[in-house]
């Protein structure tokens, strides 16, 4: 016997129950690493607000599984997202997790390499340069950005095309008539715990 439309709208659509994950899908490791595969590093997810990089050389730097990335807005007031990490020994390019840079350079603190605010390699300090090395071929490696009504989105896939919005559920749309560009970040609550997601 089928419900009758009433029925289902009273549950969002859901004309029967199913049983819930096993725990283990919660703290499995292997579970974890296909989770960081099949979601984490191949979909659009939510970092920060807008007014969280207000400034020109705001920058916030976030990991998601084994990826660390920063976040930053240039001086020319442009959201950019990089791999936070140097193209030459792999360095932590930015040690704190959020902040302003104190120029417009992101500089390796490992052997000083430099790169602009838009990711490319502007100052190699070191005299001893292989013959041919050219700096434009190692610009920091670009992480796929988009802004949605004030919030700010990565992407870790290297083929991530289209926005944040396009990969959105059509119910987003129930959102329109909210304020969401005007929010702002009142508080920040980060913890730490033993389980996938």
């Amino acid at each position: 016997m089928q419900p009758n439309p009433s029925q289902r709208d009273l549950y969002n659509g859901l004309t029967r129950l199913e049983p819930t994950l096993p725990s283990s899908a919660y703290r499995d490791a292997d579970g974890y690493l296909r989770d960081l595969d099949a979601i984490w590093y191949r979909s659009w997810l939510m970092v920060c607000r807008e007014a969280d990089l207000a400034d020109p050389l705001a920058f916030r730097a976030i990991r998601i599984g084994s990826q660390e990335v920063v976040v930053l807005r240039d001086e020319t007031g442009s959201l950019r997202a990089f791999h936070n990490t140097c193209r030459h020994r792999g360095s932590q390019l930015c040690q704190e997790s959020a902040g302003r840079l104190k120029a417009r350079l992101l500089t390796c603190p490992y052997h000083a390499w430099s790169y602009s605010l838009r990711g490319d390699l502007v100052r190699v300090p070191s005299k001893s340069l292989p013959e041919g090395f050219d700096k434009t071929d190692y610009p920091l490696y670009r992480v796929a950005l988009s802004v949605w009504r004030g919030f700010v989105f990565i992407n870790l896939a290297k083929d991530a095309g289209g926005t944040a919005e396009a990969s959105f559920d059509p119910a987003s749309g129930d959102l329109a008539n909210w304020p969401l560009e005007t929010l702002v970040t009142g508080h920040r609550l980060s913890k730490v715990m033993n389980c996938n997601w």
